[in-house]
């Protein structure tokens, strides 16, 4: 090589190293992004999580029956969990996947981990996998893994009418639930007469129960929502106890909280906001007149001040149906009866069996404009309980009583 050539290229090689370099792309993808892209070309994606319960012959069977068929469909299966991208919630997590998808119609079973939740885009009325999702729950009785409900369902979705398939297992579902023909064959009287006894009997027990509990006192830093259970089924004769209650607890707490030592400041001032919420309700349940809901969050408020002060950083979750039914609960899929709607919330091992039955949990009464409703049927705007679920649904229940919302149109 020539002097000049010798020269020039070391000119090329100084001239290149001083350029900026290239900035470094962005590999970041998001789970919805990832589980769109694992849609492309297959019609099935299915989470490690679930590879056992989903192997891979499965899902090659199903991506090929869904592609047999027009209706462009995709079958996802995902841990959902509350806190997660979604928030636990499987139409979130269909929506963002359509989004990232690029839109237009299209179909989606998502299976989070219990039930499949079916979700379309872009077509009048209701999805053919919405009611292929409610098929299935009811066709495999709440309690099918995710192969067969995916394939109970896509029997629906495929259907000539997804709708009265759905329908129809239904019908199977509530026919062959235990006693359900007997029931029906009995005179009108009959049932009746069974019906006033079993509430008599309830209505006993309930009221031994809580004479049994009801003289047990809360001990130890995390006594819990756990021991309100005793007052599960309280009544209006009942309340003026469950309120003397909570006033006790105010001030045995204020008693700790005002000698104790050694604790965090951080956790200290968490304690003290959420039991200077609780006596916010309390006092106005003594000024203006006492309320079941009202004295059940006074118990709830309470609880959160002995998490902070515990040094929970998650404070226990009580049951959504009733807050007195105790914080030994898991997040469950509660579909609305007859409904479209579906939330994902903790309860209690009862009201999960009953939710996972189609029956309405124990839930705790309100009040609301003449009528006894659960409350969280009360509108969110007239009641803190029902906007947050007890602090179920939000984190900022202590935060909305410090701004009053516990004044806003009681129930």
């Amino acid at each position: 090589m020539s002097a000049e050539r010798t020269l020039a290229a070391a000119a090329a090689t100084a001239l290149l190293a001083a350029l900026p370099a290239p900035a470094a792309a962005d590999t970041a993808v998001s789970p919805a992004q990832a589980v769109a892209e694992a849609l492309e070309g297959v019609p099935v994606h299915v989470d490690p999580a679930y590879g056992t319960a989903f192997p891979e012959d499965e899902r090659d069977r199903v991506a090929a029956r869904i592609g047999a068929e027009d209706l462009e469909l995709y079958v996802i299966a995902v841990p959902l969990t509350r806190g997660d991208p979604w928030n636990g919630d499987p139409e979130a997590l269909a929506s963002a996947v359509h989004d990232r998808r690029g839109g237009g119609e299209a179909h989606y079973l998502v299976y989070g981990g219990e039930q499949l939740t079916g979700t379309g885009f872009g077509t009048q009325g209701l999805s053919p996998a919405y009611y292929g999702a409610l098929a299935a729950s009811y066709g495999t009785g709440f309690d099918g893994g995710p192969v067969e409900q995916v394939d109970a369902a896509l029997d629906a979705a495929y259907s000539p009418d997804p709708e009265a398939a759905y329908h129809a297992a239904r019908e199977v579902y509530e026919e062959g639930r235990p006693s359900h023909g007997l029931l029906f064959a009995l005179p009108r009287w009959a049932l009746w007469t069974g019906v006033l006894l079993l509430v008599l009997l309830a209505a006993a027990a309930a009221l031994l129960v809580g004479r049994a509990l009801g003289a047990r006192t809360r001990r130890g830093v995390l006594r819990g929502l756990p021991q309100h259970a005793a007052f599960a089924n309280a009544d209006r004769a009942r309340l003026e106890r469950l309120v003397d209650r909570g006033g006790r607890e105010l001030v045995e707490l204020g008693e700790r909280l005002s000698s104790a030592r050694g604790v965090p400041a951080e956790r200290l001032s968490r304690a003290l906001d959420a039991r200077d919420a609780a006596a916010a309700v309390h006092d106005r349940m003594l000024r203006e007149g006492t309320n079941l809901p009202d004295a059940v969050g006074v118990l709830v408020l309470l609880d959160l001040a002995e998490d902070a002060l515990a040094g929970l950083r998650t404070p226990r979750r009580p049951c959504y149906a009733d807050p007195l039914h105790g914080s030994g609960t898991r997040p469950v899929q509660w579909r609305q009866f007859g409904g479209t709607h579906s939330i994902r919330v903790p309860l209690c091992a009862d009201c999960a069996r009953a939710v996972r039955g189609r029956v309405r949990p124990t839930v705790l009464p309100a009040e609301h404009d003449g009528a006894t409703v659960p409350y969280y049927e009360v509108p969110a705007d007239r009641s803190v309980w029902a906007a947050t679920g007890y602090g179920t649904l939000t984190d900022d229940l202590v935060a909305r009583i410090q701004r009053g919302e516990h004044r806003r149109g009681a129930v």
